[in-house]
């Protein structure tokens, strides 16, 4: 009986260690599908606008411009390009001669989507669906207007076809151990709800979801938790317990009740913050020291000092519960802003740090923190029947040489009073506006 309930302790211990760990991953496969899908089409919105100027030099230099586009993008497969919604120029040509002269009114599946494309003005992500030409891919819709900005005159579209497999594979969906999941488009190609990978099943028992923003459009992840006991190493030592007990002595159950006691009591040591889940202070030098390991002699890094602004103003105007959701949504938000190799931590009240890994050019930085800030500026924090803007003061520090020279607390100081400086600069613009 001690040692059953030792063992269910263990495994109810390890079972929430394990959800945890897979949360992360959950959110990680997120992040990694946004960020693919979100980085091609921005590049894809640019061209597109470069053809609503001047379609005919568009298409007299159809090989040169879709070069320059290609060579830039990570999943994209082939562009074409639909004059009056009739396919004329395809790039590369090898391969999609097929498409060449497809009139999308006579695919109703297709044309439904360029339609959407042409009544909301913007583009639409239509898919996962069969080409022409053959394969499975996500099609980019983008509508062409020749009198910006308003839009009367339709020109016709862009088709962008992204490369579906490859999306799904750099996100590592597939390779997570302790869950079952299931992908559904919200609005598939004009419909709701569609599932396009996983088990139907698990949209009936899901124990958790994650929504995943794409342009103009949206799917959601499922995921239904594995039996813990189907986990190989927990299963294994949930059994050597069992067989302990039944051949061990009395001085071998106080003994594995000693070794069990040890193992919580350490576990219980946590390095994160509790409300946002994220890494706090120890964890972040602890960070630090493996920075200086890993990376031998030589470390470039930067350190972003995050602080909100008006912090106090949402405590005493809303109270603290508000407080804890605006750090929650703080904190969830910086994450889909960040790469998955930068680390971020909450390292007390409103303040966290973020390590940018050999990220030290000051325009990449700067490119980083605009990211940050028009990610917040568009995704206010809805709680009750308020809507909270959340603005941010950022302040960053560079280092490049030998590990032995990372000073950890120099860094942070260095990047503090950056932050404040921001701050300051923050607070003057809102006086004078």
């Amino acid at each position: 009986m001690a040692v059953k309930m030792i063992t269910d302790r263990f495994v109810d211990k390890q079972s929430q260690q394990v959800k945890e760990v897979t949360q992360h991953e959950l959110a990680l496969v997120r992040y990694s599908i946004e960020a693919n899908i979100f980085r091609d089409t921005y590049l894809a919105d640019s061209f597109a606008s470069v053809v609503a100027l001047n379609p005919q030099f568009a298409m007299d230099n159809w090989k040169y411009v879709s070069e320059q586009f290609l060579s830039k993008a990570d999943l994209v497969k082939n562009i074409g390009l639909a004059p009056n919604d009739i396919i004329s120029h395809v790039y590369p040509l090898k391969g999609n001669e097929k498409a060449i002269g497809l009139d999308f009114r006579t695919i109703p599946q297709q044309y439904k989507t360029v339609q959407i494309a042409r009544e909301t003005q913007k583009v639409f992500i239509a898919g996962p669906l069969e080409l022409v030409q053959g394969g499975i891919a996500l099609i980019a819709r983008y509508p062409i207007f020749t009198d910006a900005p308003h839009n009367t005159k339709y020109w016709g579209g862009l088709s962008v076809v992204i490369n579906y497999a490859k999306l799904i594979d750099l996100s590592n969906l597939h390779q997570l151990k302790d869950v079952n999941i299931a992908l559904v488009a919200n609005n598939y190609n004009g419909a709701t709800n569609k599932l396009i990978e996983g088990d139907e099943r698990v949209l009936n028992t899901f124990d958790i979801s994650y929504p995943i923003s794409l342009p103009n459009s949206n799917w959601t992840l499922f995921a239904k938790y594995k039996n813990i006991y189907d986990i190989e190493y927990i299963y294994r030592f949930a059994m050597l317990f069992y067989t302990l007990g039944a051949i061990t002595s009395l001085v071998g159950y106080f003994l594995i009740l000693s070794l069990i006691n040890n193992y919580l009591r350490v576990h219980q040591l946590s390095l994160h913050d509790e409300l946002t889940k994220l890494p706090n202070r120890r964890y972040l030098f602890n960070e630090f020291e493996r920075i200086k390991l890993r990376n031998g002699i030589t470390i470039e890094l930067a350190v972003l000092n995050i602080d909100l602004n008006r912090f106090k103003k949402i405590n005493d105007s809303l109270g603290h519960e508000a407080g804890d959701e605006v750090l929650k949504h703080t904190a969830s938000s910086l994450t889909q802003c960040l790469r998955s190799s930068d680390f971020m931590s909450r390292i007390g009240g409103d303040e966290f740090v973020v390590i940018l890994q050999r990220t030290t050019k000051p325009e990449d930085i700067e490119q980083i923190i605009r990211k940050i800030h028009l990610f917040f500026a568009s995704n206010p924090l809805h709680w009750r029947n308020h809507e909270i803007p959340i603005s941010l003061s950022i302040g960053y520090y560079c280092f490049q040489g030998q590990s032995e020279d990372l000073v950890v607390n120099d860094i942070l100081s260095e990047a503090d009073k950056n932050m404040y400086q921001n701050k300051l600069a923050h607070k003057r613009n809102e006086q004078m506006n």
